[in-house]
């Protein structure tokens, strides 16, 4: 059995979101290292395929990365082992294993997945190959980390046991090529086109079209010739890179070390002391947070209220240490990322004045496709002309 998936794949500090054959698959990005199934009696295998990614247990035996048995994303989160996660500021992502493993562990359940969907039955062994676009954080990102991060996943082939149950699928892995990129850059793709190649249209747009009075139909062709500062605001880093049209101009490369996930460092030990625990994980903050319903959501948004505007006012500042080096000369600021839902109430009213003051707009990406646009870029990049032709010339003799 043997496929070719289109990987784009967004590696936040945070939260893993990747677009695997066209599916968006969004995940806590932590693991953790176990010595033993969490199962010792035989499950149907079949009750574990379509919620995979919920319950991901895979050995992995790969040249980029430690071998051993992992628990991936929600279950690693829930199962209350010590968790392996990006540490913000601190941790270089292409030094680190954890991408790594997780990328490996998404792909081959979704290859797991794909199997059982279109054959009906659980196979032994599948084997996949993969062309992938990820990114690296501005701040990280330069010919050496990109060219070290690529080589650990086109180094060789990669197997990855896929546990159902206690039933075992086979996952052999390799990537055709795999592009590096710095974080936010691919994001215009996105902007301007929908998965199909159409002209993206919809609900992304409304508020944007609805602030400024635009009459006309509007979809993506907007964005073809624009210089756009992007604010793409995750939790260990915020990128502020400019393109113009489909070009990512260098001379304005810039990343500070600011986000949502410093506010939530600053938030945690006042939050574990109001709900009475002596310690819990930033993901789980975060997923109080995201659910206004959780008991104890009130309570984590006062705690972070304080810090929040602290990591608002530097991005603030950011930004306009960018216009002033750009000499204004943008067309509009379009702000996305996990960070910038929870930004929202205090960062768009400073940002929205600013354009005024400056003479331009500002795209404040909605929070239903917030998160998932350095994703939907990777995807849109990965699947393109751009992509074909570095693989080609990666392809050809030095």
């Amino acid at each position: 059995m043997h496929y070719h998936f289109f990987v784009g794949n967004d590696n936040g500090n945070s939260e893993h979101d990747l677009i695997i054959d066209g599916r968006l698959i969004q995940q806590p990005n932590v693991n953790c290292t176990v010595d033993e199934l969490p199962w010792d009696e035989e499950q149907a295998p079949d009750s574990f395929v379509k919620q995979l990614q919920d319950q991901l247990v895979v050995t992995i035996d790969s040249p980029a990365a430690r071998p051993g048995m992992y628990y991936v994303g929600k279950f690693a989160l829930e199962s209350g082992e010590i968790l392996d996660n990006l540490q913000i500021g601190i941790d270089m992502k292409s030094d680190m294993d954890l991408p790594v493993v997780n990328t490996l562990a998404q792909i081959a359940a979704a290859a797991v997945q794909k199997a059982v969907d279109e054959e009906k039955r659980i196979p032994e062994h599948i084997e996949v190959d993969v062309d992938m676009a990820t990114a690296l954080p501005v701040t990280q990102h330069n010919d050496e980390t990109s060219a070290k991060f690529e080589r650990r996943f086109m180094a060789g082939s990669h197997h990855v046991t896929v546990h159902l149950g206690l039933q075992r699928v086979g996952v052999k892995i390799v990537f055709a090529y795999t592009k590096v990129v710095p974080e936010a850059t691919p994001v215009i793709f996105a902007l301007q086109k929908d998965a199909d190649g159409n002209w993206r249209e919809g609900d992304i747009f409304r508020e944007f079209v609805e602030r400024y009075e635009i009459e006309k139909k509007f979809n993506g062709s907007f964005f073809r010739d624009k210089r756009i500062l992007h604010i793409d605001i995750g939790d260990g880093s915020t990128e502020y890179p400019i393109t113009e049209g489909n070009k990512f101009l260098r001379q304005f490369v810039h990343g500070s070390h600011h986000g949502a996930g410093y506010a939530i460092e600053e938030a945690l030990d006042e939050f574990n002391r109001l709900i009475h625990l002596p310690n819990s994980p930033r993901q789980f903050f975060s997923d109080v947070i995201k659910n206004p319903k959780h008991k104890y959501h009130a309570r984590a948004i006062k705690t972070l209220k304080r810090p929040m505007e602290s990591q608002v006012r530097q991005i603030v500042q950011n930004v306009k240490r960018q216009l002033t080096k750009a000499r204004n000369e943008i067309d509009l600021l379009c702000v996305y990322g996990g960070g910038s839902i929870l930004m929202r109430s205090m960062l768009y009213p400073l940002l929205d004045e600013l354009c005024k003051e400056r003479e331009m707009k500002l795209l404040y990406i909605p929070k239903e496709f917030a998160v998932q646009m350095n994703a939907l870029g990777l995807d849109a990049f990965v699947r393109g002309k751009i992509y074909e032709a570095l693989k080609t010339k990666a392809a050809q003799p030095a």
